[in-house]
């Protein structure tokens, strides 16, 4: 009979049998806070996957956002639209956020502290990569006014950067301002046209996402954000060899191409459009009620989305494949609708968006 095991056998036995599971090595690694917002703040520690939502208010705002975070999410992988969407881990309530989160990272806690009032409401989400040093570096030397450049390019909060896309203004700043902050990033279409960027992609991409969170999901999308961030994955290489041909070869042979500029690693980092933030949405019915909540909900929104009735030619054919795309996706979304007046709803909606704007360009010619 074999000898009994002592407790450091034991736990050698557990832990080295296939599926022993370790606990996790301490983490000491300080939390940072890396954006906010009216209902969050959100925190995350350097390298890390995750993301940490915590609400800075009593509301239940961010059981909203994971109730509308999910569902969205759910109806754009159904209709296979090409979009990034943070996935959603899980939701901790307040008065289990102690013995479920806080008490095991004691970092968490102290990084939120001055923010949040704790213990809150957490959101647990992948976290969006920010843009590479690169493409921070040219963004300050183009945008930062001079005499703020070092901090700009010193700060570790621009670090975080990810950049709204505005399809819908050609306000942007081109000399720089007393400020400047690549959390957030705001890039103009001024800015897009100057610098000769195709995102007809994006655009597309954007109104497919709406139609979808509009027919689908049945919400207004109201203060969604449309955001370029980065996303680590394997590149793209197409095998030099076949097996077959590997297995021709009479001796052992170098099959890894030359290293290029661009390929220096299996793994890089791509730009991306990611689909975030989701508090504010509300749902729809299907009537003439929700074409006022969607254009207001429209309106509300930052300038994302391109603006029909525009004289620029850039303008004008981004608004064209922003509709039509919108409009295909919508009739996708409702082909086994039918009523009538239900079909007529995102058409409606479009329509709604041209009248408002040639309002808004009569009322400034008079």
């Amino acid at each position: 009979m074999p000898a009994p095991l002592s407790q450091q056998d034991r736990e050698l036995q557990k832990l080295l049998s296939l599926g022993g599971a370790a606990p996790p090595e301490p983490n000491s690694y300080p939390f940072n806070k890396i954006g906010a917002g009216s209902c969050g703040a959100v925190f995350a520690q350097p390298g890390s996957a995750l993301a940490f939502k915590l609400s800075k208010t009593t509301e239940f705002s961010l059981w909203n956002d994971y109730l509308q975070h999910t569902r969205i999410r759910d109806m754009l992988r159904a209709h296979n639209i090409d979009i990034n969407i943070p996935d959603c881990h899980g939701y901790i309530r307040a008065e289990d956020a102690a013995a479920t989160l806080f008490d095991k990272t004691p970092a968490l806690a102290d990084a939120a502290r001055d923010v949040c009032h704790l213990p809150t409401r957490v959101l647990v989400t992948q976290r969006i990569n920010p843009l590479p040093p690169t493409i921070r570096t040219l963004l300050t030397n183009k945008y930062c006014a001079p005499r703020i450049k070092a901090n700009a390019l010193a700060d570790p909060a621009n670090r975080d950067c990810l950049v709204r896309v505005y399809l819908g203004s050609m306000a942007g700043k081109t000399g720089g301002g007393m400020f400047f902050s690549l959390r957030n990033f705001k890039l103009h279409l001024n800015h897009i046209i100057d610098l000769q960027l195709n995102l007809r992609n994006v655009c597309v991409q954007m109104a497919r996402s709406l139609a979808i969170m509009h027919w689908a999901a049945r919400t207004d999308a109201r203060d969604v954000e449309f955001v370029l961030g980065s996303s680590a994955g394997l590149s793209r290489r197409t095998p030099a060899f076949s097996s077959a041909e590997i297995h021709a070869f009479a001796t052992e042979a170098t099959t890894f191409p030359s290293v290029g500029p661009d390929e220096r690693d299996f793994f890089c980092s791509t730009t991306q459009l990611w689909l975030l933030d989701f508090n504010l949405v509300q749902d729809i019915e299907l009537n003439d009620n929700a074409l006022d909540k969607l254009v207001s909900a429209h309106n509300a929104n930052d300038p994302y989305y391109p603006k029909p009735c525009q004289e620029h030619p850039v303008v004008e054919g981004l608004w064209n494949d922003f509709a039509t795309a919108y409009l295909d996706t919508a009739a996708l979304v409702l082909q086994n609708e039918e009523d009538s007046k239900t079909l007529e709803l995102p058409s409606r909606f479009i329509e709604a968006l041209i009248s408002q704007e040639h309002v808004k360009k009569q009322t400034k010619e008079h």
